[in-house]
């Protein structure tokens, strides 16, 4: 399913309009002008519920969800070349698996659970993912370059408001790993079907999360969730 084949297509105009009192109305504005082809914004009403897949096509997109996103299969959020797209959602986002990369940004303004993982990619062309609310999932994948935030409800990222593992670099604000994604913590941490060559691999990371497959090996999973009280 194509996110940005459902709704309908409004202005610019429309939205500011509409969403003059959001705090991030500037940030998705700004999408038009951020690339070169014409964004056409759309909105959802009434959210999206769904069985199946959803995704985001090469883009530019700018989508609002006036409501929940809620998918008992997985997202992907995803652009071509330096397309940068923007999405809101209004209500809780619910999937098994959440994908973001390329040049995708993605603003809740609730909750996002995950029974699966999140695995951001790509962040130096812009791709973003952030709740405003809290961020549950069984683990969070990030590449070096990408970021991840949960505002639990507050104005800026705040520990608590990550109920999951984090894999990422040192050096952001809004998050801090749980463990790094650097040499040296792979083989004695990930299961092998997420390995190549010894080194943590974001796209087998992904093939094994849809086969229901979780990147830690279990008694390695097992302490850190109790470390971490969850």
């Amino acid at each position: 399913m194509k996110l940005e084949e459902m709704g309908r297509e409004v202005s610019f105009e429309d939205i500011g309009v509409r969403y003059r009192s959001h705090q991030l109305l500037s940030w998705f504005l700004e999408t038009r002008d951020l690339v070169d082809a014409e964004v056409r914004p759309r909105i959802i009403e009434g959210g999206v519920h769904a069985t199946e897949d959803i995704e985001t096509g090469d883009g530019p997109w700018a989508l609002i969800i006036e409501g929940e996103l809620v998918t008992s299969g997985d997202l992907s959020f995803k652009t071509g070349d330096y397309a940068t797209s923007t999405l809101i959602v209004t209500g809780h986002v619910r999937a098994r698996n959440v994908f973001y990369g390329q040049s995708a940004r993605v603003a809740i303004d609730r909750d996002l659970v995950a029974s699966g993982v999140v695995i951001g990619t790509w962040g130096s062309d812009g791709a973003v993912l952030g709740a405003s609310g809290t961020l549950t999932a069984r683990a969070v994948l990030l590449d070096a370059h990408t970021s991840i935030s949960a505002n639990a409800g507050g104005s800026h990222s705040v520990p608590e408001g990550f109920r999951t593992l984090i894999v990422g670099a040192n050096g952001w604000r809004e998050f801090k790993p749980d463990i790094l994604n650097e040499p040296g913590h792979y083989a004695h941490t990930f299961v092998p079907e997420v390995l190549r060559n010894g080194v943590l691999d974001l796209s087998l990371a992904r093939a094994h999360a849809k086969r229901g497959g979780t990147p830690f090996l279990p008694e390695v999973e097992q302490a850190l969730r109790a470390k971490k009280g969850l």
